[in-house]
């Protein structure tokens, strides 16, 4: 049969759908893009906020409309937080959670609501069917945090680990067929607490890996001297470290039950770039918590700025029902609106002066596609590169030298230096 899958959320979404790709194509099924037609659509879904679930459920619509004879598998978050909202809809043929998605394959000509609790050890999903430039790893799964906000341990369960082994088997593996590869988990700063490990320990066993090693997201109560120490002697690592702040007043995270101050962020934020003075420093913002004062995001506003980010993502707070945070009045959503409008304006002028920076420096691009002539990829810190490659001969997947120019478009235009030889 021919498979589309679809995939909304986080990278763990997007690797757990690539595994049951590639699952689904070691049983005899063709895998299409996802804007073909399809005899089977499996959506992998987020619910990480309100709008994400609302575009699971739109996603389900769509498909039906375009496609109504297809038959439409639905997974992830989402689901498990209520698989009724999808289970009731025409072409729905299947629900599943966050678990048991490597069930996909034997489950294709049933029907029903398979969701079931998540699961309390490391559920391995095979490999992935890789179809893009840098590879994701997922390393880890579930979240003991429970910030006060966040529905995502309900759904995803308690913290457990893949093993090093697994990891590092894995990510050799892939190291013949990407140059980079991203590390990625629910909390993958909690890599490791389950087998008496720590992820300063998994990256020093991937230091002589052939390729580039990116961290998708770190906490920052885990950057200690070891692994900056770990980190510093790494010749593969990415030096983009996306630490999650989500406000930069110490009353609010607090109430969010964050475990750290903003003093304490600054400080980790000084210690990496003491190490890595080129790094990039990217985070996650959300504007708008319900005891978020005018007073408390004035003060977010001057710490933000003070740190100097080089991109931050950023997201109206958005209720969770199950959470404590849901159980507090919302702020007026107009108010909503107009923090963030003065905070999207501080991170335009902050990624501006960050990507100004970048000019006159020389560094290493992983070339993904061509637009409008120019080759495009990004460096290891992540900073959108436009290069004019000439005549040089080069594809997706080649590492280049670029010397870097002008601030362009999203990113910065470089020239074309040199080509990286082959490992």
């Amino acid at each position: 049969m021919k498979v589309a899958m679809l995939t909304l959320g986080c990278k763990v979404n997007q690797y757990e759908a690539e595994c049951i790709a590639n699952n689904l194509k070691e049983a005899g099924h063709q895998i299409v893009p996802s804007n073909e037609p399809a005899d089977i659509y499996i959506l992998s879904t987020c619910a990480v906020t309100n709008e994400a679930e609302r575009k699971s459920r739109q996603m389900v619509t769509k498909l039906r409309k375009e496609n109504p004879n297809a038959k439409i598998i639905v997974c992830g978050c989402a689901s498990q937080h209520n698989s009724k909202q999808f289970i009731d809809k025409p072409n729905v043929t299947i629900t599943l959670g966050t678990s048991g998605k490597d069930w996909i394959p034997n489950l294709l000509d049933c029907k029903g609501d398979f969701t079931v609790e998540p699961a309390t050890e490391y559920e391995s999903l095979g490999k992935p069917d890789l179809h893009r430039t840098r590879a994701f790893v997922k390393i880890q799964d579930g979240c003991d945090n429970y910030c006060s906000y966040c529905l995502i341990p309900y759904v995803r369960g308690h913290i457990r680990s893949k093993t090093l082994e697994d990891v590092v088997v894995e990510c050799f593996a892939l190291s013949h067929q990407t140059k980079e590869i991203v590390l990625t988990g629910i909390n993958l700063s909690a890599w490791g607490k389950d087998l008496n490990l720590t992820l300063a320990d998994l990256l020093s066993s991937l230091s002589n890996l052939p390729t580039r090693i990116r961290l998708s997201s770190m906490e920052m109560n885990i950057v200690d001297k070891t692994l900056i120490s770990v980190m510093e002697k790494m010749p593969n690592l990415c030096e983009h470290f996306h630490l999650c702040l989500q406000s930069g007043c110490n009353k609010t995270l607090k109430d969010m039950n964050r475990r750290y101050t903003i003093e304490e962020y600054m400080a980790t934020v000084d210690k990496l770039r003491k190490a890595f003075p080129t790094c990039a420093i990217t985070t996650d913002l959300i504007i708008g918590y319900p005891t978020e004062t005018d007073e408390d995001f004035a003060e977010t506003l001057k710490n933000v700025e003070k740190i100097g980010f080089a991109d931050m993502h950023l997201f109206p707070y958005s209720r969770r029902d199950g959470t404590v945070a849901s159980r507090l009045p919302m702020i007026d959503s107009q108010v909503v609106k107009k923090r963030v409008e003065q905070m999207t304006a501080l991170r335009d002028q902050m990624k501006k002066a960050y990507l100004e920076k970048q000019r006159n420096l020389t560094y290493e691009v992983l070339l993904e596609e061509q637009v409008d002539g120019l080759w495009v990829g990004h460096a290891r810190n992540f900073v959108k590169t436009y290069i004019n490659c000439g005549r040089n001969n080069v594809k997706p997947n080649d590492i280049v030298l670029a010397r870097v120019g002008d601030v362009y478009l999203d990113g910065v235009r470089g020239d074309f230096v040199t080509k990286m030889e082959e490992n």
